[in-house]
């Protein structure tokens, strides 16, 4: 019993000498941490630890460095510590930063524990991870074959978060129908940060797309909800029949590209007018040049002979071009109806010459006797045609005009020169001669037109001056204009303009008595206000002057003795709105301000409310109008005996939607006006389009009603009609030709098909860029293809080759003949070797190793390796060496073998030795305790 009383007291004395007497004194041991990254190691957090004794006992303990997840200590995340009294320890900490660190703020702890693992000390060091938002978009495969109508096509497109975020994709995919136009398919997901998605997308192309000897398929990607776009790719689709059509892939909207069809319909206007009509236009492509028509022809039951107008036909051969048919000339002095024309532009396409000459008959089997509406002749030169930035011409125009009685003559010069980026000008100077016989008058005249855009600090500038003389017989007779612009952005956001118009109308006719005046002045001008969440505001001034003698006869004035005049003052203002979505869209506009009239006495008060509404295929709009704001609306009211302020209003909804995966179109639309002029008029329409690749259906319908003063006019309008499509093509005005080609297998090397060949039947042949699938007896075609040089591109199956070539088509009928030869084959692997319990720590792969080989130094071909790690070639017979791409390898590893040399066969297949791929080891310190 003793024994166990003096047995307890000696346990609770150890405990109690092991509380007041500890192992070490840890007064005055301090730990710091000194942060010296720098900026441009943006992956790298460099810390110094500092450990100071400042106490009079040595200290031993440890320094612990805790990491969240994503950053990885490169440094021991452990270090024992033992220091003398006064002494100080600094210890280098590097820190990497993954990429797949999500975006905040995170903490690394650093904490310093005595020998009996307590915490004396802990300090945590807080690092900032930016948002990174990087996106990636590849495709699988760039290019995708097809060669079956029946089967659909499969496009794959990969996106990559390179980030450290999650993110919300959305992939736009577009594929080019030319009977439809683009369609677009969009597909979203959710990609993780750091991770891969593939998108995929099946679809079964059309008949035009299947004849098509490649297109593209373009993809584009767009950050939710934002749609902001990261990247886009885009997938080739070749078509691998045996026989294509040549097909220029560097057509755009300047090209010569035919959309050929045919339309026929039929109009009914009110009760008694039928209309029948037949449009169509096309172009085919002949051996040397091409072909494009166009016709337009219509009857109607009142009339006995049909309409034919805007019909002709045109050949293009090399530079050249001959028109035959209507012809519509927007000269300076404008030329329409029969006519021809030859034009010639240089190989370079930078200078150009035109000359035609034009009956002025507006349908091809007019009846009236030729020249009988007057003639016209014109040629045209111009010096750098295709430079927007310097380039002239020089025109001649002559007009016979029977009704103005004169043979008019017209010469001028257009010159467009950019002095640099800001600064631009166009500029016109043309001279008249005018010979009118009957009053034995010779008269000149003379035009002046410049247009100019620039920029000086931040005001941007643009304007247009016109001038011409009274007599002046060019499209604008007797004119002067004077519009200028000015527009800047003020403290930052704030954008200012003002926008001044002049112009003066008096053109003069010999043969015509009244003489016309209108002069008119305009001064726009405001500020628009930064846009404050989902709303815009701005507001402006306007002055408005108008004078003219055209309306004498509603204000009881005879002739032309004086011009009434109007003028107004006037405030505006206008408010949008955006939604959130972006999917709901307002504006309402308000003007209102002080009237002039004439003959009045005071000034009156107008205004004038604009309302517009728009939500996709929805589009709401909405006018009232108080007061007359010009001349006109002022001369018909008082023409309608109204004392009464003029008023106006208008309503008016649209509707444009497509239907059924875009193969129904709706629009549709309802409106009404209310003023003194058209009364109460309202009216209304609906138009249906049914389209298909091969042919498209319509249906227009339209009714107006007038009602005013007890008159009511209502008008109903129906029409029907069907379009064909025919198969587009690309024309092309040089010579065409077609290349035959035969490939066979050249069993006895000896590049001659004899009684050992065989012809090869579904294999890949690569003209250019365009890929063949032979047929049957081994043949591929190339139709309707320009002169010039051509290339056999190699494309290398399994166990034979043809050898690359270029050739030259120089005639209509190009036979090749291609043989194949045998080739070897050459295959291999990559295998890990490395000791676990040392190895640094890597990520395993065996996929997607790159392997050059070379043949005479020459870079020759690259295989990757499979998810097996095994890669193959096929080769022609030779000596090649094969090395290994360390850029492939994962990080931590390397291979001490890169490079093997190997020889290939025909018809051997080549093992090569493995390449094995080490892992780098950790550095072990080992520490030894002896004598």
């Amino acid at each position: 019993m003793l024994y166990n009383l003096f047995k307890r007291t000696f346990s609770v004395f150890l405990i109690l000498i092991a509380v007041l007497i500890p192992a070490q004194n840890n007064a005055g041991v301090i730990l710091e941490i000194r942060n010296e990254s720098r900026a441009d190691k943006g992956n790298i957090i460099d810390l110094i630890v500092v450990v100071k004794n400042t106490g009079n006992d040595p200290f031993t303990g440890k320094v612990e460095i805790t990491t969240p997840s994503g950053f990885r200590n490169i440094s021991p995340g452990k270090t024992e510590v033992h220091m003398k009294p006064g002494e100080n320890l600094y210890l280098p900490v590097k820190i990497l930063v993954n990429n797949n660190v999500v975006a905040g703020e995170s903490h690394i702890l650093c904490k310093l524990t005595d020998g009996q693992n307590f915490v004396i000390a802990k300090q945590e060091i807080p690092y900032v991870v930016s948002e990174n938002n990087m996106m990636r978009i590849t495709p699988e495969n760039p290019v995708v074959y097809m060669n079956n109508v029946n089967d659909s096509v499969e496009v794959k497109a990969r996106v990559s978060n390179l980030g450290n975020k999650r993110q919300n994709v959305t992939l736009v995919f577009k594929i080019p129908e030319v009977s439809q136009g683009n369609i677009f398919i969009e597909k979203s997901g959710t990609i993780e940060v750091q991770k891969d998605s593939i998108f995929v997308f099946r679809f079964f192309p059309s008949k035009v797309l299947m004849r098509s000897s490649q297109f593209t398929v373009q993809i584009a990607g767009f950050r939710e909800p934002d749609k902001e776009i990261f990247g886009n790719t885009s997938v080739s689709v070749q078509n691998i029949s045996s026989t294509q059509r040549y097909e220029d892939r560097e057509t755009d909207i300047f090209s010569n590209f035919s959309k050929n069809s045919i339309t026929v319909s039929y109009r009914r206007v009110g009760e008694n007018l039928d209309m029948y009509q037949m449009i169509g236009s096309g172009g085919f492509n002949l051996p040397s040049g091409y072909l494009y028509i166009r016709g337009n022809i219509y009857a109607m039951n009142n009339h006995s002979d049909p309409v034919v107008n805007n019909t002709y036909i045109s050949y293009h051969r090399e530079n050249n071009e001959f028109t035959l048919g209507n012809m519509s000339k927007l000269l300076e002095l404008s030329l329409f109806g029969r006519g021809a024309e030859y034009a010639f532009t240089s190989s370079d396409k930078d200078k150009k010459i035109e000359v035609g000459f034009v009956d002025q008959s507006f349908s091809l089997i007019e009846r009236n006797s030729f020249l009988k509406n007057g003639y016209g002749f014109y040629t045209r030169g111009t010096l750098g045609a295709q430079n927007a930035s310097r380039s002239i011409s020089g025109t001649y125009i002559f007009r016979n005009d029977p009704y103005d009685k004169a043979r008019h003559h017209l010469a001028g010069t257009d010159v467009q020169y950019a002095f640099n980026q800001d600064w631009k000008m166009n500029a016109k100077m043309y001279s008249g001669l005018s010979f009118y016989e009957d009053i034995n008058t010779t008269k000149p005249s003379l035009a002046l037109e410049s247009q100019y855009s620039g920029r000086i600090k931040k005001v941007n500038l643009n304007g247009n001056y016109f001038y011409s003389t009274n007599y002046y017989p060019g499209n604008r007779r007797g004119m002067l204009q004077i519009q200028q612009n000015f527009s800047s952005h003020i403290f930052t956001d704030h954008y200012v303009y003002a926008n001044v118009t002049v112009s003066d109308f008096s053109p003069k006719f010999y043969f015509y008595n009244t003489a016309m005046q209108s002069d008119n002045i305009r001064v726009d001008t405001g500020i628009n206000f930064p846009k404050k969440g989902n709303f815009a505001l701005g507001v402006g001034y306007q002055y408005q002057e108008e004078k003219s003698n055209s309306y004498n006869n509603f204000f009881n004035v005879p002739g032309n003795q004086e011009s009434k005049q109007l003028k107004a003052q006037r405030l505006t203002e206008y408010i949008t709105w955006l939604s959130p979505d972006k999917k709901h869209s307002s504006i309402i506009g308000i003007e209102t301000g002080l009237v002039d009239y004439p003959n009045a006495d005071h000034l009156d008060y107008q205004m004038k409310i604009n309302g517009n509404y728009n939500y996709k295929w929805l589009n709401v709009n909405c006018t009232y109008q108080y007061g007359s704001y010009f001349l006109s609306e002022y001369a018909f009211s008082k023409m309608m005996n109204v004392n009464t302020p003029y008023e106006k209003l208008s309503l008016s909804a649209f509707v444009n939607k497509n239907l059924f995966r875009e193969k129904i179109n709706i629009s549709s639309g309802v409106s009404y006006t209310h003023d003194v002029l058209y009364g109460r008029s309202p009216s209304g329409f609906v138009n249906l389009k049914y389209s298909k690749e091969r042919y498209g259906l319509y249906l227009n319908s339209s009714w107006f009603n007038y009602s005013s003063n007890h008159f009511t006019n209502n008008l109903l309008t129906i029409e029907a009609g069907i379009t064909i499509n025919f198969q587009t093509s690309t024309l092309n005005p040089g010579k065409k030709g077609e290349i035959k080609a035969f490939v066979y297998y050249d069993r006895n090397n000896n590049n001659v098909y004899d009684g050992e060949d065989q012809e090869a039947k579904d294999y890949l042949i690569m003209l250019n860029n365009i890929s063949f699938k032979t047929d049957q007896e081994g043949n591929i075609r190339y139709q309707s293809i320009p002169f010039g040089k051509y290339a056999l591109k190699q494309i290398i199956q399994q166990g034979w080759y043809y050898d690359e070539a270029s050739f030259e088509v120089d005639k209509h009928h190009y036979f090749l003949e291609i043989p194949l030869h045998q080739n070897g084959t050459s295959k291999g692997k990559v295998i890990y070797q490395f000791d676990a319990k040392t190895a640094l720590e890597f990520s395993p792969k065996i996929g997607g190793i790159i392997l050059n080989i070379f043949r005479n130094d020459q870079f020759l071909q690259k295989v990757m390796t499979d998810d097996n790690g095994e890669f193959i070639s096929f080769l022609e017979s030779g000596n090649y060496r094969i090395e290994l791409n360390g850029n492939s390898l994962p990080a931590n590893t390397y291979c001490e073998r890169m490079t093997a040399d190997f020889t290939v066969e025909a018809g051997k297949i080549v093992s090569l030795e493995p390449f094995i791929i080490k892992v780098k080891e950790k550095n072990i310190r080992v520490k030894k305790f002896g004598n």
